[in-house]
């Protein structure tokens, strides 16, 4: 049964390492109904979300840093102020 909580891992297995993870009882029921709708179990569903939600924390990171650069080398103060808007809301959400 998996009831929400910390992380706990065990021991490797190869390459990979076993681990248990408590999900709350929202993210259990919506991970079983994707897990349905694909047809993959619920290891491989949660694996599979894993790597979609890192890939894309990777690409908003690789858009932050873009932005940042094309800030500071813009000469344009208009361009600027535009860059700068965008920049604050990529960091907090507005």
């Amino acid at each position: 049964m998996m009831n929400e909580g910390a992380s706990t891992v065990a021991e490797p297995l190869g390459e990979r390492t076993r681990i248990s993870i408590d999900l709350a009882p929202d993210l259990r029921t919506e991970v079983s109904a994707r897990a349905k709708e694909t047809g993959l179990s619920m290891n491989r569903t949660i694996l599979q979300l894993l790597r979609v939600g890192l890939e894309a924390e990777r690409q908003k990171k690789q858009r932050l840093e873009e932005m940042l650069r094309r800030y500071r080398e813009c000469a344009d103060p208009k361009e600027a102020e535009r860059l700068g808007d965008e920049l604050g809301a990529m960091i907090f959400g507005r």
